[in-house]
């Protein structure tokens, strides 16, 4: 039984999908609803609980040999707004699942998706990250990834579970709403495509590693088999692009000009340079990304072509 927190979310609802499409597995998943749809395939089993309840959190642990645990709230832009509540609806949520398990004395796997840019903070000299570097977070949504990181850490030291953490860069390939303030490749295509400027937080010249989500899929499956006790791998293209870079892109592709929309109010909070280095993850399993920049945004207009020509014909 393989267990997923988080699975409502961007990263998490995708890799639900591909355990339970791809490779068969039946996979149990936590909500505070439980909706009748996710209870139609016989693979998937919902759990209705809160990671706030350490009872809830036994239930849905037990007999799970491995958990993803992708669940988390807030994003680096709103962090710091309340840096209390952000240690209350994240830290303590994990460190409830961790006391679950201790509790359950099973010792499963426990795969844990970090940030592959706040934990690791600024980056004067414009080199890509690797795993060893020192980490410097500069928001609470990095100390609070980081912290996650070293009581799963101590945990395996104390022979509870065995964890391997996953350093994700910038995770695109589905649209995503304009609401958000995180994932600029999936809110800036989703404006785009619907008539919107795209809204850009801080600066053009900002660059991030972007990575596709059949990629992070593709990672995830490699380590659900731990190899250590505890062990930590950058997830990422190793390739930068600036935002002005990431904009052009989808101009070429969706062969239009793209209107833009500043607002700097919470750019101080953002990192201007994050590269990951993923050697570790090369020679450890032989993994690479497959989804290129250009051939990932390609593929998302393409699927929402193909959505609105269904769409019309249905009408």
């Amino acid at each position: 039984m393989i267990a997923v927190t988080g699975s409502a979310g961007f990263i998490g609802s995708h890799l639900v999908h591909d355990l339970v499409s791809r490779h068969g597995d039946r996979v149990r998943v936590l909500r505070r609803q439980n909706p009748m749809s996710d209870s139609e395939d016989g693979r998937l089993e919902v759990v209705r609980g809160d990671l706030a309840s350490v009872a809830d959190c036994e239930r849905f642990v037990r007999g799970a040999k491995v958990i993803y645990h992708l669940a988390h709230r807030n994003v680096p832009l709103n962090s710091d707004e309340n840096q209390v509540e952000d240690a209350l609806v994240n830290l303590i949520p994990t460190l409830n699942l961790i006391q679950a398990i201790q509790r359950l004395g099973t010792c499963p796997h426990v795969v844990y998706f970090s940030s592959g840019g706040a934990v690791y903070g600024p980056n004067a000299r414009r080199v890509p990250f690797r795993e060893t570097d020192p980490c410097h977070p500069s928001c609470s949504y990095g100390i609070q990834k980081l912290a996650a990181e070293h009581y799963l850490r101590i945990a395996a030291q104390s022979g509870y579970l065995t964890a391997t953490v996953l350093r994700v860069g910038n995770a695109y390939g589905t649209l995503l709403s304009p609401r958000r303030n995180q994932g600029l490749i999936g809110i800036a295509l989703k404006n785009v495509l619907e008539g919107r400027p795209v809204r850009i937080f801080g600066n053009l010249k900002n660059v991030r590693d972007y990575v596709h989500l059949r990629d992070v899929g593709d990672m995830a499956e490699h380590v659900r088999t731990p190899l250590a006790p505890f062990d930590i791998f950058n997830v990422g293209s190793g390739q930068g692009y600036s935002v002005a870079e990431v904009l052009k892109t989808m101009e070429q592709v969706y062969q239009s000009p793209i209107q833009v929309s500043f607002d700097d109010t919470q750019a101080s909070r953002l990192t201007d340079w994050t590269v990951l280095d993923t050697t570790k993850a090369k020679e450890t399993f032989g993994w690479t990304t497959n989804v290129s920049l250009i051939s990932g945004i390609q593929q998302m207009i393409a699927g929402w072509t193909n959505e609105v020509r269904y769409s019309s014909a249905l009408a």
